[in-house]
């Protein structure tokens, strides 16, 4: 299984507490010997870490994480990231539609345009996330499947989501679901050691296998964010504890 680190993991700034505008704090190039060290298979790279020295890199970019609006008509902006998923070379681009339920039918001519504009063979994941219209799984079915076919047009699941929330996801776009956040923060945002949680993510992982998932992962929060360890060194660390705790469950 492909593991990757999302680098939104290690940025003290991921929820704009110290900048509102979302501005790095965290060099990325300083950290990728020790995210690469620490065993991971690539990153997902969130938008704002993106430089030339990520770029060149020996740690591959694999997703690249936007945050791009998809609620204006102007497509610049997005034409913009799509610019920028080309120079990472990454395989899949993770957007997330807006929360207008009158607007399904332009989030799927704006996604349908998107795909349009990045390189052929780079899919789009959508985190169909709580707080958007694709939050509802028969929306994002119908959404998904107008923006596009499966191997361009594909979405994510977490690890915290409700079984059934899950059951329903995989019941009317299972094909399209393709990747897994491991998250499991709660309502104070704060997330805990994985081997804390080890049964409750061995069952998710059950249950993701039992529904047909066989795509790849990434570990999107580690223990510490949000809190006074908010800093890369000990985030690596503890995502490399993660890590192997991942590795144990998706071996068994």
């Amino acid at each position: 299984m492909t593991v990757l680190l999302g680098t939104v993991a290690i940025e003290p700034n991921r929820w704009g507490v110290i900048d509102r505008s979302r501005r790095p704090t965290v060099v990325l190039a300083d950290w990728l010997e020790a995210i690469a060290a620490a065993g991971f298979d690539g990153i997902e790279l969130w938008e704002g870490h993106l430089s030339g020295a990520v770029v060149a890199a020996a740690v591959p970019v694999d997703v690249f994480n936007t945050y791009v609006s998809f609620d204006d008509d102007d497509p610049t902006e997005r034409t913009t990231v799509a610019a920028n998923v080309a120079r990472t070379g990454a395989r899949a681009v993770k957007v997330n539609v807006g929360d207008d339920p009158t607007s399904e039918v332009a989030y799927a001519d704006r996604l349908a345009a998107f795909v349009g504009v990045l390189d052929p063979g780079v899919a789009v994941l959508c985190e169909c996330h709580a707080g958007t219209v694709a939050e509802d799984p028969a929306i994002a079915a119908r959404l998904l499947a107008a923006a596009g076919p499966v191997d361009r047009v594909q979405a994510i699941v977490h690890t915290h989501e409700d079984d059934d929330h899950l059951r329903a996801r995989f019941g009317a776009y299972g094909e399209r679901i393709t990747h897994v956040h491991v998250n499991h923060l709660d309502g104070a945002l704060a997330a805990p050691r994985l081997v804390d949680v080890a049964d409750v993510l061995a069952a998710k992982a059950e249950l993701l296998d039992a529904l047909g998932f066989k795509g790849s992962w990434t570990i999107e929060f580690v223990h510490g964010v949000g809190t006074t360890d908010d800093r890369p060194d000990l985030l690596i660390e503890r995502a490399a504890a993660d890590l192997a705790v991942l590795r144990e469950v998706l071996d068994r």
